[in-house]
């Protein structure tokens, strides 16, 4: 039976602006099966439209840092782009199956 591990974050993004985040989890045991995403969700706020969130890149890494806590890790580096003239505030869910 799989493991399931959950995490939600709140970021945010300036006006008119790009920006890349970085996410994160540990990797799992050698040999392991691990999933692990992100999801974004704009939280709502006193404007009454908004444009979308725009992701512009999704980029996977496997690190691996020599005396590190946790020396093995995912990194997913999430660009974002907001066309809105105001901050944007949003919940990055992490998600981890294994």
């Amino acid at each position: 039976m799989a493991n399931v591990n959950f995490i939600s974050g709140s970021y945010k993004i300036p006006a008119l602006s790009t920006e890349t985040f970085t996410f994160w989890w540990p990797a799992p045991q050698l040999h392991g099966k691990n999933y692990f995403n992100v999801s974004i969700a704009p939280q709502r706020d006193r404007h009454d439209t908004m444009k979308p969130l725009r992701e512009l890149k999704r980029e996977w890494l496997y690190m691996y840092e020599a005396g590190a806590v946790n020396p093995d890790q995912w990194r997913l580096q999430l660009t974002l782009q907001n066309d809105n003239d105001f901050e944007i505030r949003f919940l990055a869910n992490h998600v981890q199956v294994y």
